[in-house]
């Protein structure tokens, strides 16, 4: 994400320098928490509005890509706060708690993915099984 936005970065395993400062991506701070639980919800969601088999993976599917992106956008969204407005977003409250927001906008990435798998299973193009 950080190449996407056009901000160089050398990266060493978990270690990632920037211009102005150098991160450390902790393995206790991988969101696995929230990522299982958007997980779950998907499972969920899958369960209770979809009626095909195969909708039914493709939002499973569609959901990890999800999950790793939904990481990439808080470290990117936390380290760029750090540098252009205040170090201490590194190891503030958004820092600790602000987890609920990238779920929150996973969750609704999730959902138009269900609301677009529910639009086709009742459009006629994926066939019951």
């Amino acid at each position: 994400m950080f190449h996407l936005l056009g901000i160089p970065i050398y990266r060493t395993g978990f270690l990632f320098a920037l211009p102005g400062v150098t991160i450390e991506i902790a393995t206790e701070c991988s969101g696995i928490r929230s990522s299982l639980a958007l997980l779950i919800v998907g499972l969920l969601a899958g369960h209770l509005f979809l009626r095909t088999a195969w909708t039914k993976v493709a939002l499973i599917m569609l959901s990890l890509p999800l999950l790793i992106v939904k990481n990439g956008i808080r470290i990117v969204t936390l380290t760029l706060l750090s540098i252009h407005v205040d170090p201490s977003y590194l190891t503030g409250h958004l820092h600790h708690r602000g987890g609920i927001l990238f779920f929150l906008v996973a969750l609704g990435l999730l959902m138009l993915i269900l609301r677009l798998l529910r639009h086709l299973e009742h459009s006629g193009r994926v066939n019951a099984d």
